[in-house]
């Protein structure tokens, strides 16, 4: 019976893993995939890529350029991307590594001479877009798991 008991408690906390926050393995982009970040070829080129893939909490994005001068400059508003503000935080290396760690939408440009102007600007919504108030719901969705697993183990426990 303790074989038995040890099995289930193992079982539950392996499969409890997966609905914390965060378990489930985060993707690596290259932006703009073999293109990479450059002036597209249309304007739209980078909509298009990003509209293709679902992107969620943990999943990085790496900018690449090997021709021409480029920025990969990140601006705070939907405002600020169509009128390609030049004013943000700027990446300024090709290969570099950006990694979001919560819900959210970012807007990136290059905010070199008219290169965002000619389409090379990017939209990413991260999990629903919707940036997480103050108060973690990832902390409550964890709270939950655990406890569903304390009192699964419990009620196990007890019927056995």
């Amino acid at each position: 019976m303790a074989g038995r008991l040890s099995f289930t408690v193992g079982f539950l906390i392996v499969a409890s893993v997966g609905l914390l926050p965060g378990a489930c393995a985060a993707t690596t982009y290259t932006v703009g995939d073999d293109l990479g970040w450059t002036v597209p070829p249309n304007s739209s080129y980078y909509d298009e890529w990003a509209s293709q893939r679902t992107f969620q909490i943990g999943d990085s994005f790496v900018f690449n350029w090997t021709t021409g001068t480029h920025t990969a400059t990140e601006v705070s508003t939907r405002e600020e991307y169509d009128n390609c503000t030049k004013m943000g935080i700027i990446l300024l290396d090709a290969g570099v590594q950006v990694t979001f760690n919560a819900n959210g939408t970012h807007y990136f440009l290059c905010s070199e001479g008219t290169h965002c102007e000619q389409g090379q600007k990017m939209i990413i919504k991260i999990g629903d877009g919707i940036a997480p108030s103050f108060a973690a719901p990832s902390l409550s969705a964890a709270a939950a798991a655990l406890s569903a697993l304390f009192f699964s183990t419990l009620a196990i426990f007890f019927l056995n």
